[in-house]
């Protein structure tokens, strides 16, 4: 899977940057095109009201410039070999997740690279909010790495491991197939990983019962071989009950993966597991996560 024009949001934290790596190597893999994109925001308290406006002492222009000037300076140190008509500095004012969403749009980007932003003691909850507006309104793939900030996480464009997070929606042909697209452009071996996890208001006795699972088990794998036959592909199958992210991030683990593919799915129909499995996949994972 080759792509041609990422989009990197910088937002000139120290988070942020620990990603730039990640990003130059997989431009430099592919010969990608790559847009820096910095959003000015202004909060809407300094606004004020209609009854009481406020007018602040702030130029926006100025602060649009220092930004433009901070992402030339980003731009000469980590992303040196890129340049000419393949690099596009870009910085407006508006609000970050949906700014990005829209000029990912808009700009024919195939790939948004970005970090997670939680902070303090939520952070083991929550993603940042720009992220996930990104991964929850963004048509195109998104990667990102929750803890690339962590001494010897590895930076690698290769991506000789992949783990594909897979479920039996009608959406996992999707998945599937970019799975296979994955294997024949980079030389991904793919390991398939479906987790059992238990249904709103089942009691966790249920789950003690071997022959259940056994069955809800068999009957997953049938589904999913099926997806497979109808993909053409014969990729490596495991299927556990228990925490999503944990049996994700064990796998990716023992395999030494260097990716995490996921899907998010059609709004319509994933917007409620969205929050409750992406998200929790992306903040566990040892490796960076591509959902797309």
């Amino acid at each position: 899977m080759k792509f041609t024009n990422i989009l990197y949001p910088v937002d000139f934290s120290e988070r942020c940057r620990t990603v730039a790596p990640f990003v130059n190597a997989v431009a430099r893999r592919d010969g990608a095109s790559l847009t820096l994109v910095n959003f000015v925001e202004v909060p809407a308290l300094w606004y004020g009201t209609a009854e009481a406006p406020c007018v602040p002492d702030l130029n926006i222009a100025s602060l649009i410039e220092d930004a433009g000037q901070g992402l030339r300076l980003l731009a000469r140190a980590f992303f040196p070999d890129i340049s000419g008509n393949r690099l596009k500095i870009l910085v407006e004012e508006g609000d970050p997740g949906s700014s990005i969403v829209e000029t990912a749009r808009t700009s024919g980007t195939d790939l948004i690279m970005m970090p997670t932003r939680g902070r303090g003691r939520f952070r083991a909850a929550l993603l940042g909010s720009v992220t996930a507006k990104v991964l929850h309104d963004s048509e195109c793939p998104v990667w990102t790495a929750a803890h690339a900030e962590t001494p010897g996480y590895p930076v690698a464009a290769e991506w000789r491991n992949v783990v594909c997070a897979i479920d039996t929606t009608p959406d996992a042909l999707r998945l599937i197939d970019y799975a296979k697209q994955m294997a024949s452009a980079c030389g991904a071996a793919v390991h398939l990983v479906h987790a059992l996890p238990p249904e709103p208001g089942t009691r966790p006795e249920r789950y003690l019962n071997r022959d259940f699972e056994a069955f809800l088990k068999d009957s997953a794998r049938q589904a999913i071989d099926a997806i497979q036959k109808e993909a053409g592909t014969n990729f490596r199958l495991c299927i556990e009950a228990g925490n999503v992210s944990a049996i994700v991030a064990a796998a990716a683990r023992e395999d030494q993966a260097g990716l995490v593919l996921t899907g998010r799915g059609t709004l319509a129909h994933f917007a409620g597991r969205l929050r409750t499995h992406v998200y929790a996949i992306i903040r566990d994972a040892p490796c960076p996560v591509l959902s797309i």
